[in-house]
């Protein structure tokens, strides 16, 4: 099998914009909350993203709790290790422009595509906005570092290469095993993982509903800004 069909194969698994669209939403009306000193962990405050929250990240109240759990997790296989957050909700201002800039690398680069198909290859990497889970406060982008504050090696990384997936395995053996200690964590603790991306996990959203077979999601997108 070549690198084309490996890819393929492991797409066919991915859950898909047009299944996002059909689960319905009712929001359970938890409060996004700052995630603080109760998490031991790591934080990474991103430029783009201070104009909404400032010098935090956050999430919902649940999520905070789970992300608790999943760093106790780490801690528990590897004491040296700390879960560092990279994103937590993103306003819907933010996901737009992400996913409009994936459109257009895609016509630069990928094969022509139009309408619901280009929506449709754009998602896998950037979230349609109406769908998408970091707007809804229950995603987040995560990363494991080591005892020296720098991130382990999980490969290529917020980029559209297909060795994001998880299950890549054109990457190195030392790599994959690093993205298998984070999914684990990271769904002991109770959330869903994007096997497209391995740093992006959700609960309450559209994405944490099909994986688990919920029969809707619990948090819809918020327009949230200090």
């Amino acid at each position: 099998m070549d690198n084309k069909a490996y890819y393929e194969l492991l797409e066919s698994k991915f859950p898909t914009y047009k299944e996002f669209t059909v689960i319905p939403v009712r929001d359970n009306g938890e409060p996004l909350v700052p995630i603080g000193a109760e998490f031991s962990g790591k934080v990474y405050i991103l430029e783009d993203y201070k104009q909404f929250t400032g010098e935090q990240i956050f999430v919902r109240s649940q999520v905070l709790k789970m992300l608790v759990q999943a760093q106790k997790e780490l801690k528990a296989l590897r004491p040296d290790y700390d879960l560092e957050i990279l994103c937590g909700y993103r306003h819907p201002e933010i996901q737009e422009r992400i996913h409009s800039e994936h459109k257009n690398w895609l016509k630069e680069h990928g094969p022509h595509l139009e309408g619901d198909e280009l929506t449709e290859a754009a998602h896998r990497f950037a979230a349609a906005p109406d769908v998408a889970g970091h707007p809804t406060g229950g995603a987040v982008d995560v990363q494991i570092v080591g005892p020296d504050g720098a991130p382990i090696d999980m490969g290529p990384a917020f980029e559209p290469s297909k060795d994001v997936y998880v299950f890549s395995p054109f990457v190195e053996r030392a790599v994959w095993k690093n993205r298998q200690l984070l999914r684990n964590c990271m769904v002991k603790a109770g959330f869903a993982p994007f096997d497209g991306e391995w740093w992006h996990f959700a609960y309450g959203d559209r994405e944490w509903a099909s994986y688990y077979g919920k029969p809707e999601a619990i948090y819809q997108q918020i327009r949230f800004q200090l």
